[in-house]
């Protein structure tokens, strides 16, 4: 549902714009907002039942921190407040509003002070972990990313299977550059969720980067194997291309070590394969047409031919690879 344009929207077409949103995954923060400023500023929040009220003000709340409109934030934090005082989710908001206007000490100490009444609070738990990455350490020492990380590791001892937490680890370690302990932390988030192409594809994709090329070669491949069940009408989109232009990056890296060789053996103790020099050539040469001649081909005359031959050029790709 597009949301209607400001002069013509009514309060019940805004109504029902927010209505449908809350059921989506986009936020349209902007659309949500000016829907939200409709109904506050005309008094209309009184025709509401109780139940859509206070979730319609937690939506606008957080659209409006979205994009920094404090006063329309506010008076919606301020409404949900008064009305469930004691609840973790209305402090999370409060903490939420001090660190958009950029008062990050003061969120900190905020969920440090709601963390002492509940130290089981997730929620609080990881908006302080947010808040403490967020602090520039030389204003204070309780910031910066390192102090984050601490933080984020002791949550995930208690914590082990928030998904969530590991993903944000692994891209606090790659900030830093410690890519050995970002891939460490990406290899516990696959045994959470081992189905994920985007897990797998920043597996492969940080391997790269620590140059831990066999590894990246093995899991850009594996990319590629689980896009092979995609619908192949949008295969040429998203974790498809990014793997074939990784994998393509791969083997020539792997092809420069490689020169004069008959193998390829990587350079680490922890893992002895070899790779033949034969074989990564062939998969090499396959990948390079395929992105050249294959992978931007969506349509044909008959609309199928097109993504046939994208899906037999991949095929031939990891049979060359197997």
């Amino acid at each position: 549902m597009s949301a209607p344009s400001t002069s013509k929207r009514s309060v019940a077409q805004a109504l029902d714009f927010l209505a449908e949103q809350r059921r989506r995954p986009d936020r349209r923060s902007q659309e949500v907002v000016a829907c939200g400023e409709l109904i506050l500023l005309g008094g209309h929040l009184n025709a509401l039942g109780q139940d859509e009220l206070w979730s319609l003000l937690e939506q606008i709340a957080i659209a409006a921190l979205d994009v920094g409109n404090w006063e329309v934030a506010e008076l919606c934090v301020s409404r949900l407040n008064t009305r469930f005082p004691e609840s973790s989710r209305v402090a999370s908001l409060q903490g939420m509003l001090l660190e958009a206007r950029g008062e990050a000490s003061k969120a900190l100490d905020f969920y440090q002070s709601q963390l002492a009444k509940d130290p089981t609070d997730v929620t609080m738990a990881k908006r302080r972990i947010a808040a403490m990455k967020a602090i520039d350490p030389n204003m204070d020492p309780r910031g910066g990313v390192p102090n984050a990380i601490l933080a984020l590791r002791a949550f995930l001892d208690h914590y082990y299977a928030d998904a969530e937490g590991w993903q944000e680890l692994a891209g606090l370690y790659a900030n830093v550059a410690l890519y050995p302990q970002a891939i460490f932390a990406l290899e516990e988030l696959q045994l959470l969720q081992p189905q994920n192409i985007f897990v797998v594809l920043q597996l492969a994709e940080t391997q790269y980067t620590a140059q831990e090329l066999e590894k990246a070669y093995t899991s850009f491949l594996r990319v590629v194997d689980m896009c092979d069940r995609v619908d192949p009408g949008t295969r040429n989109t998203g974790p498809w291309l990014r793997s074939l232009w990784g994998l393509k990056a791969t083997t020539s890296k792997l092809l420069q070590r490689g020169e004069g060789a008959s193998v390829i053996r990587s350079g680490t103790k922890e893992d002895q394969a070899a790779f033949s020099l034969s074989k990564v050539k062939e998969v090499d040469a396959l990948i390079t047409d395929l992105i050249l001649n294959r992978a931007y081909i969506s349509s044909s005359k008959d609309g199928l031919a097109g993504p046939r031959l994208t899906r037999e050029a991949a095929r031939a790709l990891l049979a060359a690879a197997s």
